[in-house]
């Protein structure tokens, strides 16, 4: 039986576009666990992964194209796990069609599709709203508590480091090594989520940025392999190093405030402060055990649905994506510049605090 929540109907009806290998592992599970939300359909080209889904979600309506989604209707969100080519426009026709937008990362790199689709949304009236899972990660929950404590003082440098050995990731077609499908390399991979990571620590927008991209001859993709990437802020630095070229599978880093730093060691954190002897905390999952971390989801459907219910906290999410899409479209362009640095400038309102 529906019920109203805040005005809303639920549970949410909604439709899977793309029977990945993310949709399978990481997103449906937390879906099926979410009384607020109930997937009725989903769009899957391939009769193979027809099956899946009719075993996965059985009575639930298959569609080959999104536009025959569009033309049946009956769902009132989309939960987009394509691969990157196609977000920006699925995300669109579904949004102007006066859905509710649920995308995989990257939602767009470029700013003027993001435009079209922020303008759709406030025309619409629905919710647009990236997967930005990673900040959910108990390890990250845990290192943003100690600082909103005031264990190390205001964050003056954050420096990360992600590791991931050749031929990582790429789906169930190994789309990521198609510059046309994948839009990019490491920096959209992994890229995005460490910049709404920093986003969330320092909440502004950088002055300037200085990039390094690599991309080894021998791949053949053109795709940009192993990163260097620093932001300079007001009163802080960041640093990204992204590689796909590493000898092992890690993730590591450290925030330095005023009074003290925290070192992020995959499973687990130490606290260096002022005040007392280092302190460890343990996690029982690396950051870098695994690609789909469904562990994290559930926060981020909750969000979403909170998005969708209570007005007030509408756009939360698409300033992130905001964000993300702005710095990794002037990271591509300064790559370009012989200087490999760029000063930051028009940056959108809406993304330069939080």
């Amino acid at each position: 039986m529906n019920e109203s929540v805040c005005g809303v109907r639920t549970p949410l009806r909604g439709a899977i576009i793309g029977l990945g290998n993310v949709a399978v592992h990481a997103h449906l599970p937390v879906w099926l666990r979410n009384g607020n939300f109930n997937i009725e359909a989903f769009v899957e080209p391939s009769s193979e992964r027809i099956e899946v889904g009719r075993t996965l979600l059985p009575g639930a309506r298959a569609y080959p194209t999104m536009d025959a989604l569009l033309a049946d209707g009956g769902v009132d969100f989309v939960d987009i796990c394509t691969p990157p080519c196609y977000h920006a426009e699925l995300a669109l026709a579904a949004c102007s069609a006066g859905m509710h937008v649920f995308c995989e990362k990257p939602l767009t790199i470029s700013p003027e599709r993001l435009d079209d689709i922020q303008k759709a949304a406030e025309r619409t009236q629905r919710v647009v709203f990236t997967v930005n899972n990673w900040k959910y990660a108990p390890i990250w929950v845990k290192l943003c508590e100690l600082i909103e404590h005031g264990r190390i003082g205001t964050v003056r440098s954050v420096a990360l480091e992600v590791l991931r050995l050749p031929n990582s990731g790429g789906g169930l077609s190994d789309w990521r090594k198609c510059a046309e499908v994948a839009q990019g390399g490491i920096l959209i991979d992994h890229g995005w989520h460490n910049l709404y990571l920093i986003f969330s620590l320092l909440k502004e927008f950088p002055l300037s940025m200085e990039v390094s991209m690599k991309s080894p001859a021998e791949s053949g993709s053109g795709l940009e392999e192993t990163v260097d990437l620093t932001m300079r802020f007001r009163e802080a630095e960041a640093r990204l190093h992204l590689t796909w070229q590493a000898s092992c599978r890690r993730n590591h880093g450290v925030v330095v405030g005023e009074r003290g730093k925290i070192l992020v060691n995959d499973d687990h954190l130490v606290l260096h402060s002022a005040e007392s002897p280092p302190v460890r905390f343990d996690f029982p999952e690396a950051l870098s055990n695994g690609s789909h971390h469904a562990a994290w989801m559930g926060p981020v459907v909750e969000n979403f649905g909170h998005e969708i219910m209570e007005h007030r906290h509408r756009g939360t999410n698409l300033t992130e994506a905001r964000w993300c899409a702005r710095l990794i479209d002037l990271a591509y362009r300064s790559s370009r510049d012989a200087s490999g640095f760029t000063t930051v400038c028009n940056v959108p309102p809406d993304i330069r605090t939080q």
